[in-house]
């Protein structure tokens, strides 16, 4: 079988995949000095609010970008920022939008309760959750392991959903269209006035994804659903409802590195475990980032995304934001910076270092840079939460990111997405809000009836 056709379902976004015919340069080399040298949040330092950044200036505020941008902006890549005015970076005050009430009451209920374990390869494990962030205070010893288990456990709403409109496009402008809906579940750990933190039809399961195809017509139905438990040693379940044969399958959830539909995504930017990996702590930093404006005409609308209009051609950085549309406000956010090697004793991997970006509001891990094994940059995973309102306050909630990108520096091609208005909760579909089925494998068998 197609892995290739089975993983179609996983999307959930509008996907475009972009190749460029131009040869990458050198890459660059992983190197912690890179990171140590950007802008510390308590630093003076700062960029006034109108400030304008072009490729003919953004040398003056490099402290403030990730190390991914500084490469986009050198113009060494293929893959690069043009020069053209819809690149630019117009700075905005900087607004900060809290975790959700209850949410981050538990965090702070709960917050001498969890604890981590460590594990006999180097890795640690925890004990002792119940709701909210499991560290909402994180200091030393194993600061960064602790960061890293909020982001794995961040917020998440008992149901989310939405649909997506995409295309596949090859390097000769082939396209192929696809519709998706998209579900994302939380069943347990569960921080929601009047309700237990726990759903009894799903124990031991922290989140479930369910991303459906509708069209093309002969992908329909053709369903994925992950099943992630709250054991960090363990592997993810991961089924596929194929309707040429009216049934489901469970497919191995071991292949980290295995690309989903030929993109530049990976199984573990879907879902990963924080027991795989040691981590280091690279410091608090103030970083340029986007929050996606939620108005439709804004940044739900395609066209005002570099590259993402059926036009007959695509542009040097697919998904940035095109200056002028209000798609994406620019400010400065902090970020706690994590860099994740894989424990030897798990054997091979892809990577040699995953550097995550952590926004400290949302504890959302919303960019993604890794490194090959020769420890030179290769690819970027890029996420644009919108502040969206949530039981009467304006927060960012994951699952809902209007933007995503995945770039490939090396082989210079991306992957990009833009989703659609997400519902949430009682506000969802009522044939996606019967948890017991729509988060069970059981239940992909009443998908065609």
């Amino acid at each position: 079988m197609n892995r290739s056709i089975v993983r179609l379902a996983w999307v959930p976004a509008l996907m475009y995949a972009v190749c460029f015919t131009a040869a990458a340069a050198q890459a660059l080399n992983f190197d912690q000095r890179n990171f140590k040298q950007l802008a510390d949040i308590d630093s003076t330092a700062g960029i006034p609010p109108g400030t304008t950044i072009t490729v003919r200036n953004w040398t003056q505020y490099r402290q403030f970008m990730p190390v991914w941008m500084q490469a986009a902006f050198s113009g060494e890549y293929a893959a690069h920022i043009g020069a053209g005015p819809e690149f630019a970076i117009v700075v905005e005050p900087s607004v900060h939008y809290p975790l959700p009430r209850k949410f981050a009451e538990d965090s702070e209920k709960f917050a001498n309760t969890t604890k981590l374990v460590p594990l006999p390869d180097g890795g640690f494990s925890w004990s002792g959750y119940v709701a909210g962030l499991p560290f909402p205070n994180p200091a030393q010893p194993h600061m960064g392991m602790k960061i890293l288990y909020n982001t794995w456990s961040k917020f998440l709403p008992w149901a989310v959903h939405f649909w997506s409109d995409g295309a596949l496009i090859d390097r000769f402008g082939n396209r192929s269209f696809q519709r998706v809906d998209a579900g994302w579940y939380r069943t347990s750990h569960i921080s929601y006035p009047g309700i237990a933190p726990d759903f009894s039809f799903a124990p031991g399961i922290l989140y479930s994804t369910r991303f459906m195809v509708d069209f093309p017509e002969q992908s329909k139905y053709t369903t994925e659903m992950t099943l992630q438990t709250d054991d960090p040693t363990r592997l993810q379940e991961v089924y596929v409802f194929l309707p040429a044969i009216r049934r489901s399958l469970r497919l191995s959830s071991a292949a980290h590195c295995a690309p989903v539909l030929g993109t530049d995504y990976v199984q573990d930017d879907n879902s990963w475990l924080p027991s795989n990996y040691q981590v280091e702590f690279l410091g608090e930093k103030k970083l340029l980032q986007i929050v996606p404006d939620p108005d439709p005409n804004k940044g739900y609308k395609i066209a005002n995304w570099i590259g993402m209009t059926n036009d007959g051609h695509w542009d040097d950085f697919p998904g940035w934001p095109k200056a002028g549309t209000g798609a994406a406000h620019w400010m400065l956010r902090n970020f706690y910076i994590l860099d994740l090697t894989w424990l030897p004793a798990k054997g091979a991997y892809c990577f040699s270092h995953r550097i995550y970006y952590i926004d400290a509001d949302s504890w959302m891990n919303v960019m993604n840079e890794s490194y090959d094994r020769d420890g030179k940059l290769w690819k970027l995973l890029w996420n644009g939460f919108p502040p969206l309102p949530y039981r009467g306050q304006r927060t960012m909630v994951y699952g809902t990111s209007i933007s995503t990108m995945g770039i490939d520096f090396q082989n210079t091609h991306a992957s990009t997405a833009i989703s659609q208005a997400p519902s949430f909760e009682n506000d969802v579909p009522i044939q996606y809000r019967n948890m017991a089925v729509v988060t069970s494998p059981s239940g992909l068998a009443q998908i065609m009836k």
